[in-house]
């Protein structure tokens, strides 16, 4: 017997109507043992009314021992399943649960769902194998509390475990449909599953390419010191701090750090940095696991990788260097297949300092018509480079806004769609002492207050509103939420109120704190959707104008407010084939968690734009609030050449879920 370093599953109970579920407490510590017969020896070594669960892992069997009620036995029909191990196969689970009454019981799957069974005590070793880390479903909930779904199996594989897991699907559920989720970031039903779900938090992989197999190229010189390896499971999070402590930056980012990098690139998710498009871009090769469990390596034709030394050294992995390929795989919604890493090319590490100012509707139209914004934003060169050089400030009678950078390196506008407000804000690359940068951390200031305030003004976000984002979020959701219940006409008042508290002389730190908009504002349940529209011929500022009047009259017809800000940042035109190939603004629409009709108004302002600007000049963001009964397919104009990509690694449309199927 060996101690495990397993965790230990949640088991819940409520004995009847009368009673709260509860979870039973821990007895022991885990204990691992070779075979069934010997971890079924703990249960007579058990104190009385204890109970214990019995499962299976890759290596043997691991026994949890719970304590049991003094009040009245546990009963395993009392029992909820939801979250338990199922001992590596999903459909002959190998979990034994013995209640407070000595009873033996199994977990059994009927082909609909799982159920504690009443079974003799074991008297031999299964002959079945192990096939993947499963646990019983639960209904399973986005952060945006918008969308939820019971899958029937949910699958928790290693990277290694990857491959097996989806040939065993295939096998066994030849008609079934699987999506890979992620962060449960999203306010769209990209990641929904009723069939098979695949949960990441186990599919983690970060390492520099020198502790890659060495199968690459010998010429790509300088570009192997940038070039790092994740596993789709893996956070922006978890990424940041491995880049940092290795010298090294993400070149743009998101406002979030919770998103996993499966979640994060294949819906297109971008910053406001104007010379790079989204964040796919830091992508140079992708190795993609297909439903067969085969494992294909997608590049662009001149891709990283050594054809011969891949051959030789990975032989079961097949490398595909094609651009059309890449572009495609690049933003796909995971309808290609499940991915198992990314080698991305990131930058130096770097500081940034922002800044965040006061503006109006009128001052933003008259200084960025006639495609000024290119003036203002998107400064060249790399991060590391931009450090060195100080931006000139602008006195706001140069064409610039007052206090900001012009030609800032990001650049975004956050609006009140009911009022002229406006708060300006730049990220510019800066540089910072040694001694100053060993004050900073791994995470935005925010939490704590006595940290906060010791750093000084410089090197955080205003204090007291920051603080009460990360220590009061959910009573201030609530609070908001009944506010514009009781008076819907105070919307545009709270909104403006709220962007005042974000103006802010200057904060300063390492580059992917900047970018973060806050642990606290993450948190905040919210509902979100992105519309982008050309930046060509000042198409996004007469899109200002359709959305403050779409708005204007849901507030006049049906007392309705959008019940936040919308930011509007600005993001490179991409070779990713479901990508915007233009330049675009990126209207993010924003509603607190509680707006019943948010996407009812993304689909008025989309409809209002359609109208307006032409329908392939307007795009969504696949990952948040997104209308039906649109024809999407106008504005990619490489989209049959997508979809033909798509169907050659996905031929039986395993991984397109019935939402994907009805917007594609």
């Amino acid at each position: 017997m060996s101690q495990s370093g397993l965790n230990q599953p949640v088991l819940r109970w409520k004995p009847n109507a009368l009673f709260s579920e509860k979870d039973l407490k821990s007895a022991t510590t885990s204990a691992h043992f070779a075979t069934l017969i010997e971890a079924l020896g703990i249960i007579d070594r058990s104190k009385e009314k204890n109970v214990v669960l019995v499962t299976r892992t890759p290596v043997g069997w691991t026994t949890y021992e719970y304590i049991g009620s003094s009040a009245c036995k546990v009963d395993f029909r009392e029992l909820r399943l939801g979250g338990l191990p199922l001992g590596g196969n999903p459909l002959l689970p190998e979990t034994y649960i013995v209640d407070g009454k000595g009873r033996f019981s199994r977990i059994v799957f009927d082909g609909h769902q799982y159920r504690l069974d009443e079974t003799p005590r074991p008297i031999q070793e299964p002959s079945g194998s192990w096939v993947v880390e499963a646990v019983v479903p639960v209904e399973e909930i986005n952060h945006s509390k918008n969308v939820t779904w019971l899958p029937k199996i949910t699958l928790r594989p290693t990277l290694d475990e990857l491959l097996a897991a989806l040939s065993w699907v295939d096998q066994n559920m030849p008609d079934g449909k699987v999506k890979a989720g992620g962060s449960k970031h999203s306010s769209s039903q990209v990641a929904v599953s009723a069939d098979v779900y695949i949960e990441p938090e186990r599919m983690k992989l970060i390492r520099t390419v020198n502790e890659d197999p060495d199968v690459y190229r010998s010429d790509l010189s300088e570009r192997r010191e940038n070039l790092v390896r994740g596993g789709s499971g893996n956070t922006i999070k978890e990424m940041n701090r491995f880049l940092w402590e290795h010298g090294k930056s993400f070149p743009a980012l998101g406002g979030f750090d919770g998103q996993t990098l499966g979640g994060v690139f294949p819906t297109g998710t971008h910053g406001s940095v104007f010379t790079r498009g989204p964040l796919a871009e830091t992508i140079v090769s992708i190795d993609l696991a297909l439903s067969s469990g085969q494992l294909v390596r997608i590049e662009p034709h001149d891709g990283i990788t050594d054809p011969k030394a891949l051959a030789s050294t990975l032989s079961n992995t097949r490398l595909i260097q094609d651009d059309d390929n890449f572009h495609a795989a690049l933003i796909n919604m995971g309808t290609m297949g499940v991915v198992h890493s990314y080698m991305l090319e990131v930058t130096p590490a770097f500081h940034m300092n922002e800044i965040r100012t006061p503006s109006t509707i009128p001052e933003l139209k008259e200084k960025l018509r006639d495609g000024k914004i290119y003036s203002l934003a998107g400064a060249p060169g790399m991060p590391v480079d931009l450090e060195k050089i100080p931006p000139r400030i602008s006195d706001g009678r140069d064409g610039g806004f007052k206090d900001q950078p012009i030609r800032a390196y990001h650049l975004e506008f956050l609006i009140n769609p009911h009022t002229d407000k406006v708060i300006v804000t730049s990220r510019h690359p800066t540089t910072i002492t040694a001694a100053a940068d060993a004050e900073l951390g791994f995470d935005p200031p925010g939490r704590d207050l006595i940290r906060t305030i010791h750093r000084g003004a410089r090197f955080g976000r205003p204090v007291l509103p920051t603080w009460l984002q990360e220590n009061f979020r959910g009573l201030l959701s609530w609070g908001i939420d009944q506010l514009i219940k009781i008076a819907p006409s105070a919307t545009p008042k709270l909104i403006d109120s709220a962007m005042d508290t974000l103006i802010d002389a200057a904060y300063t730190d390492r580059s992917f704190n900047v970018f973060n908009v806050g642990d606290g504002t993450n948190q905040i349940p919210t509902l979100s959707g992105t519309i982008f529209v050309p930046v060509a011929a000042d198409a996004y500022l007469a899109a200002v104008d359709i959305i403050r009047a779409t708005a204007s009259q849901f507030a006049k017809s049906r007392n309705r407010y959008q019940t936040g800000p919308t930011s509007m940042r600005f993001v490179r035109g991409t070779k990713a084939m479901m990508g915007c190939v233009d330049d675009v603004c990126a209207f993010e629409i924003l509603f607190t968690g509680g707006t019943t009709w948010a996407l009812e108004m993304v689909e008025a302002y989309e409809a209002a734009l359609r109208e307006g600007l032409g329908h392939e000049a307007v795009r969504v963001h696949w990952g948040q609030l997104v209308g039906e009964g649109v024809g999407r397919r106008e504005g990619y104009s490489e989209y049959a050449r997508w979809r033909e990509v798509r169907d050659e690694l996905d031929p039986k449309g395993v991984f397109v879920n019935e939402w994907l199927e009805r917007i594609l």
